[in-house]
């Protein structure tokens, strides 16, 4: 069975991680699954000689959106491919594509239900005077941007064999935006995989770490600076540490110069967060929407405990019940989320460590294998039905 992912960058981020945990998982196991990925851009540097064995090729294609679509049509029939997966790159005229070729074709939603809401409001809000007097309050407060949110996602649902999202919620919630009976839509719900961790270090140094992309339309993290700015004088031993890099990090600069923030260290981008991970006591999100943040069950697997706003159902699913997988805040209280990190310092080793050790067995719910299961049980059932045809 052949298999594509299509990705704008490989390897990457997040949804590029789990595409990699699938291949790595099932080419060699039992089966005969071989995988491809086409994607706009090679991160060369990421692209090793480990990752690139578990697949037969990493093909590069062009941005040019008709470009793009005839030349994944080709790859399509140059590799001999079965199943599609649409993974944060949607392959123009795929539905023709999918008519020519007989591939089946996977739609993989890496956010929450309707998530493109937030990006309409965010484009929109860069737009001339006329969206503050006007069309702000049409799309936010009258829903239009929901309106459209469902239309985007109506149009991917229809154009695709199986549409997978992160958690049952999520189904629920796409089956009841889009009035399809949950028995009768190809939705399906497969969480994002984690990697167990060996060595866990449980003697945790002081430290509340965020580890992310640097922009502010989702991820928030001048949020996260305020927070710290109502406790940094009360924990006067500890610090700050922000990993990755993104568009807004000048803007966080800015930040944290004009509030006058103490022990707050961006480190940049780096090809590995382990070494942070083992060090950090606590791991914060302070997102506006996430679907499955990988951040979280990284730090439960390196037995961090992680506190977010309780802004999806993936969050509150991956840190249920909250106290004992991790703190889930009322979204987006800064208050009570700043005296939830003195409640979690304040505790003795023993409570703590009792967390720590809570949130390293929730995060063996998500092990690649037991992922990698599910998404082989879809496969198998994809290439039925295309055989069927």
């Amino acid at each position: 069975m052949n298999i594509a992912f299509t990705h704008v960058v490989f390897p990457g981020g997040g949804a590029e991680r789990i595409t990699i945990d699938i291949a790595k998982s099932l080419h060699k196991g039992e089966g005969d699954y071989r995988f491809f990925v086409y994607t706009n851009d090679i991160t060369e540097e990421l692209l090793t000689e480990e990752v690139s064995s578990h697949f037969i090729a990493v093909r590069k294609v062009s941005k040019k959106r008709k470009v793009r679509a005839a030349e994944i049509e080709k790859f399509i029939k140059d590799d001999g491919i079965d199943i599609l997966i649409e993974v944060a790159a949607r392959v123009p005229g795929i539905e023709g594509i999918r008519e020519r070729t007989g591939c089946m074709v996977i739609f993989a939603n890496h956010g929450e239900p309707f998530w493109q809401r937030y990006s309409i409001l965010a484009k929109k809000s860069r737009s001339y005077m006329k969206w503050r007097l006007y069309r702000r309050w049409i799309y936010e407060k009258l829903g239009w941007a929901k309106i459209r949110a469902r239309k985007l996602s109506r149009k991917d649902y229809n154009k695709c064999d199986i549409y997978t999202v992160l958690c049952e919620k999520y189904k629920i919630k796409m089956c009841k935006g889009l009035r399809i009976k949950p028995q009768s839509s190809h939705i399906v719900a497969i969480n994002n995989s984690e990697h167990p961790v060996e060595h866990i270090r449980y003697d945790k140094d002081k430290t509340i770490l965020f580890c992310g992309r640097l922009e502010n339309v989702s991820k928030r993290i001048d949020r996260l600076l305020r927070i710290w700015g109502k406790i940094q004088n009360e924990i006067p031993d500890w610090k700050l540490v922000i990993v990755g890099d993104g568009p807004h990090r000048d803007m966080l600069e800015e930040q944290i110069r004009k509030e006058g923030l103490e022990r707050v260290y961006l480190e940049g981008r780096t090809s590995n967060v382990s070494p942070y991970y083992k060090k950090a006591s606590i791991v914060c999100l302070t997102s506006q929407t996430e679907g499955w943040p990988l951040c979280l069950t990284e730090a439960q697997a390196h037995g961090c405990i992680p506190v977010a706003f309780g802004c999806s159902d993936g969050v509150r699913e991956i840190l249920s019940p909250s106290g004992t997988h991790g703190f889930v805040v009322t979204p987006f209280d800064e208050d009570e989320y700043a005296q939830t990190l003195l409640q979690i310092i304040a505790m003795d080793e023993s409570a703590q460590l009792k967390i720590r050790q809570n949130v390293v067995r929730k995060s063996g719910d998500f092990a690649p294998d037991v992922i990698a299961a599910k998404w082989k049980t879809l496969f198998d059932y994809l290439y039925l039905q295309k055989i069927k045809k």
